[in-house]
């Protein structure tokens, strides 16, 4: 069995934090590496990944809390407001994409500029609110000092004030584009270069063993060997587990000081989290390996959304289906398997647009292309007039 990995990285500093953020740093970096060599338009996707990112991070919270956790939310509706607890790969790709259409249509026209002193004021008392209720409410605070619950806020309504320039806060509105935006390439980029990054989101996900499978038959094919205290508790968090295991003297390796624990605890449990990062490893780096060849406009949609949605639909038949942690179903299946089903529906689509561009001898990705690369409709030579 693979062995449960405990990281204690201290209780402010999470992997799961630092291992997504990185994610989405060299997620970034590579699309707008790859646009450079193409030839696209940078900025005009920095745009789009500005948007899609934002409506991601949104929607990946909102709609956890919707379909995975309905109860919480009729009791507590503002939950759906703490950004911070729980996210969810699919809504994330659902917000991705309903930004990516927000995109598409609307663009952000200035209405009006706060004066930068008073900018300064609103966006110091808005950092440090935010701030402050994520550390009322964020379980990986609770071990902080009461003065660190005063000095953090401070520093980031410090952050908060140096942050705006002279030109002050603009205030924007949306507005419809006048045209809309090409969004085909721009979509097959950034998912040419997301499973590097969904690397290490599912890195993520199996540092802090946030997705607790079924269990598993003993010595099982990629199962975890997961401490005896999480047989009826499979949610419990890794310091728990780890100071658990520790203290019924279950076999535990120490590496870098005590930072990385190898558990080998006594109860076999699949670690779904785990299982879709060795899957996401393989496919980005088959694609990868696709990067310096001249592929039709469309192969990393079609190819991302029919390889991940039957992977994963598979995978959700190995969640827990009894206790407090147990996702919801709908007509027997997760929220993630119908997306799924949508997921590969999709990818068909993608497949069948792509056949008749091919047909059409149109490339998406000339729509996407910088200004100076754009090519020029010829103009027609006038011949000299003839005389009689």
């Amino acid at each position: 069995m693979i062995p449960y990995i405990h990281i204690s990285a201290g209780s402010v500093l999470q992997p799961f934090g630092l291992l997504v953020a990185t994610g989405v740093i060299i997620g970034t970096i590579l699309a707008v590496r790859r646009a450079r060599k193409l030839g696209f338009d940078v900025d005009a996707l920095n745009s789009f990944i500005t948007w899609m990112l934002v409506m991601g991070f949104i929607c990946g919270h909102v709609l956890d809390d919707v379909f995975y956790h309905p109860s919480e939310v009729a009791k507590k509706p503002w939950k759906l407001l703490m950004l911070w607890e729980g996210l969810s790969s699919f809504g994330g790709f659902t917000g991705a994409a309903i930004g990516i259409v927000m995109w598409r249509y609307l663009t952000l026209k200035t209405v009006f500029t706060i004066p930068q002193g008073i900018g300064r004021v609103v966006s110091a008392a808005f950092a440090s609110a935010i701030v402050w209720l994520i550390i009322q409410n964020a379980p990986q605070f609770a071990t902080l000092s009461d003065t660190m619950h005063y000095v953090i806020p401070g520093v980031a309504a410090v952050f908060g004030w140096t942050s705006v320039g002279p030109d002050g806060i603009p205030i924007y509105r949306f507005e419809r584009r006048k045209e809309p935006g090409a969004i085909f390439a721009y979509a097959d980029l950034i998912l040419s270069v997301f499973p590097v990054a969904w690397v290490f989101g599912r890195s993520g996900c199996s540092s802090v063993h946030d997705h607790p499978g079924a269990l598993a038959k003993a010595d099982a094919f990629l199962s975890v060997s997961y401490p005896a205290c999480t047989l009826h508790n499979p949610g419990i968090s890794p310091e728990s587990a780890a100071k658990c295991a520790n203290a019924m003297t279950e076999p535990t390796t120490a590496y870098l000081g005590g930072v990385l624990e190898f558990v080998h605890g006594t109860q076999a449990r699949y670690d779904l989290g785990l299982l879709e990062l060795m899957f996401t490893i393989a496919l980005a780096s088959l694609l990868a390996l696709t990067w310096h060849k001249k592929i039709p406009t469309g192969s990393y949609i079609a190819a991302t959304s029919l390889a991940y949605a039957p992977v994963r639909f598979a995978m959700d038949f190995l969640r827990i289906t009894d206790g407090e942690i147990a996702d919801p179903r709908y007509a027997g299946l997760t929220p993630a398997q119908w997306e799924c089903a949508a997921l590969f529906a999709w990818g068909l689509y993608v497949v069948f647009r792509m056949y008749n561009n091919h047909k059409r001898g149109f490339d998406p990705a000339s729509l996407v292309m910088h200004p100076s690369l754009k090519k020029k409709p010829a103009q027609k030579k006038l011949e000299p007039a003839t005389s009689t």
